[in-house]
């Protein structure tokens, strides 16, 4: 039995499959000719309502996918007014400080760099809990967020509430771009429960 080199078996294995490609290629063709002369034959305004239904639909399932509001740029930490400032009795200076940033942060509309200065003043002694009944969604997210870090009853039990929340800024069937502070809250149970 003669032998073949590498270079003729790969050159046979290529216009092996570069036939069968082309066949197959003939053969969508062949089957897609009368339904392309069937279209050809529609008369042109049946042709143009297609056309723009498609282009509706695309449009809507386009706009679907990325509803939602962008979040706004993070500025730089604000600078924090002593009036900010109000301490628990039992609380430490460092966690009033973080509140106080945390504060500054969420009227400023950074809300992620707010959620972070509640949870290290949480952490610390304060309450990240009141960020959970935010007006804005991203607040409220930011703040499941936070709490999802956290372990303990009254963290559970906001996040919990949060999950079962219904808000005016959030619509009942979210999109998958589109902020909904439930499902950060479900999503932060959820991590929790991992550990």
């Amino acid at each position: 039995m003669p032998e073949t080199s590498f270079s003729d078996d790969l050159k046979h294995m290529v216009r092996h499959t570069t036939d069968r490609a082309r066949e197959r290629l003939a053969s969508v063709q062949n089957g897609l000719q009368p339904a392309l002369s069937n279209i050809r034959a529609w008369p042109r305004a049946t042709k143009i309502k297609v056309g723009a239904s498609v282009a509706a639909i695309a449009l809507f399932v386009g706009g679907l996918a990325v509803r939602g509001k962008t979040p706004a740029p993070v500025p730089e930490r604000p600078a924090v007014r002593t009036a900010d400032i109000r301490p628990a009795p039992a609380e430490t200076k460092q966690a009033a400080r973080s509140y106080a940033a945390g504060k500054a942060e969420e009227s400023s509309g950074s809300y992620r760099a707010a959620a972070e200065s509640y949870a290290a003043a949480a952490r610390q002694g304060n309450k990240l809990l009141a960020m959970t009944h935010a007006r804005k969604c991203e607040a409220r997210s930011e703040a499941a967020d936070a709490l999802g870090t956290l372990r303990g009853k009254k963290a559970k039990s906001a996040l919990k509430k949060l999950a079962r929340a219904r808000f005016k800024d959030e619509p009942k069937s979210p999109g998958i771009f589109s902020c909904s502070s439930r499902r950060a809250a479900q999503k932060a149970l959820e991590r929790q429960a991992r550990g």
